[in-house]
Parts: structure tokens; sequence; C-alpha cells
């Protein structure tokens, strides 16, 4: 990793048309039985953690303005300059951690197994331009279609979880009738337990013994991810969740718990896999199942 970096967002468009783009959307049975093979493209542009910041919200307090706007920056740069000087220490301890050769090595392992069959596999850090899109989805064979995977992944603003998002998208080779939108799109989220009481106590326990606990959560992100991945292109053959179906888990948003809502898809000894109701997929600890475990 070459330099830490600390901004005042949580999340970032994944992928082109990301904003306009339906939060889930599945292949067609007679789309997916013309698929007989996929290319993957795996985007990780990222070359280190970003720890986010809770930017200042002043200027809505005050009802907008330039005077809002210019307390707000402040505000928000002196949060930035003050974490950036805390994670000194934790930058130090993950400077060789290499988020991208450990994601490219376990996601080429999972495809293998992928319910489609996978040909070509690609890795690049850079981030696909409409042109280049289009060009990947212009080259595919009758019978191929274009699997891309983007991930990103943060410290949360507390510094308690690592957290990851992934876009997983499959695109036909483009013609008269295609869309410009992907025939199937699914976001994936992973978050860590949560790691000590927050700020630079947390900061401290991440950066511990080689930053041990951080190299070990960034792993179980990315075979999180995996299992996602691949239960993702059977999610919409699912049976709708029923509200009784419904379970709730813990979510650390920065600033402070919330929850998420959806339907277990995968239960295993402290994290479940689910899908929530605003139709993401979720990797979440599940402290529940930790208790019981430990009760037998």
């Amino acid at each position: 990793m070459y330099h830490l970096r600390t901004v005042a967002t949580l999340s970032v468009a994944l992928l082109l048309g990301a904003c306009a783009a339906p939060m889930r959307s599945s292949l067609t049975p007679e789309q997916r039985g013309k698929i007989t093979e996929l290319t993957a493209h795996v985007v990780v542009v990222q070359d280190e953690v970003i720890a986010a910041v809770q930017p200042s919200n002043v200027s809505a307090a005050l009802g907008g303005g330039l005077i809002g706007a210019i307390i707000d920056s402040k505000v928000t740069n002196s949060r930035v300059n003050e974490s950036q000087q805390a994670l000194g220490p934790f930058y130090a301890a993950i400077e060789e951690v290499d988020y991208r050769k450990e994601f490219k090595e376990s996601i080429e392992r999972g495809l293998s197994g992928y319910p489609i069959k996978v040909g070509k596999f690609n890795t690049t850090p850079r981030a696909l331009s409409n042109d280049k899109l289009l060009h990947l989805r212009e080259d595919l064979q009758p019978g191929q279609a274009l699997l891309v995977i983007s991930p990103r992944y943060t410290l949360s603003m507390d510094f308690r979880s690592f957290d990851s998002e992934s876009v997983v998208t499959i695109w036909l080779k483009p013609d008269a009738s295609a869309s410009n939108m992907p025939s199937q799109r699914g976001v994936l989220r992973y978050q860590s337990l949560p790691i000590g009481p927050g700020g630079k106590e947390s900061l401290a326990l991440w950066a511990a013994k080689n930053a041990v606990v951080f190299r070990d959560m960034m792993r179980e992100s990315i075979a999180e991810t995996v299992r996602m991945v691949m239960l993702d292109i059977d999610v919409a053959s699912t049976t709708a969740a029923q509200p009784k179906d419904l379970k709730s888990f813990a979510f650390n948003v920065g600033n402070s718990m919330s929850e998420i809502k959806g339907q277990v898809l995968k239960a295993g000894v402290g994290r479940a896999i689910l899908l929530g109701t605003d139709q993401k997929l979720y990797s979440l600890p599940d402290l529940a199942s930790v208790a019981t475990t430990a009760k037998k």
C-alpha cells in the first residue's frame, strides 16, 4: 500500500451507470440459457484502504449558502487532518498488504466453480470507461457474456469496522435491441466484527502485532465476497421472503449502530449472508449464532 487516504464519504459509485441502475436486476431465463461462457473482468482500483470521515453538515443547518459551505469545508478538512495523524502507525503496519493481489487470487479460484463456465479472466487497476466497456462487449463471441466485478473497501468513520462493497454485473453483446444497462446486477456488502471502542484505540488494535487482525479481516472480507458472488447469480430464483422470515442484524454506519433486515441465504458460526430488504447481499456478523454455539 502506497498512501493511506482519508475521505469524507463512505460510498463511491462502483460501476458505470451505478446511479441510474436498479439495485438488483437479473438475467431472464432465456438470456441465461443462451450463455455458455463468461469472460471475467475484475476491476480493483484501490491501492490502499480508505478511512472515512464524518463530513460537516453546518450548511444544511444554516439553510445552505456560501458561508455554510465554507464552514463545512473547514470543519471537514480539520477532521481529515486529525484522522490522518492518528492513522500513521496503522499505515506503517499495513504498508505491505496487497488487497488487489489477494482478491485476484481468491476470486479466480472461486470462479472456477461459478454456475456459468468462466473462460477468460482479467484483472485491472483501471476503472472501466464507457468506451472500454463497449469494446469488451463487442469482442464477445456468440454464447459469451461479460462478467465485471468491482470491489471497494474502507475503514468505518469510527475505525471499528472493515467494510467492503462490490458491484457484480453481467453484460451481453450489444445489438440493436440490447440495453446499455447490465442484464444482471448485484451489490454485495461485507462488514467485519467491530474492533475496539473506536478512534485511536481501535486503530491501535488494527495495527497491533504487524496488523494481524486487519489482515485476517481483510482476507475474511475477500472470502465472503467470493461466497456472495457465487450466490448472487441465483438470488433471483429464491422465493420472496415473508415478513416473518426476515432477520435483523446490527450494522455499523460509522457514527452510530443501525440494523439491516433481510432473508438469510446462508448461515454459519459467527456470520450470515442475507438478502437485505434493500436488495443488496450482505455478509454480517451474527453474534446470536456465536452465543448459541457457546451454550452447547
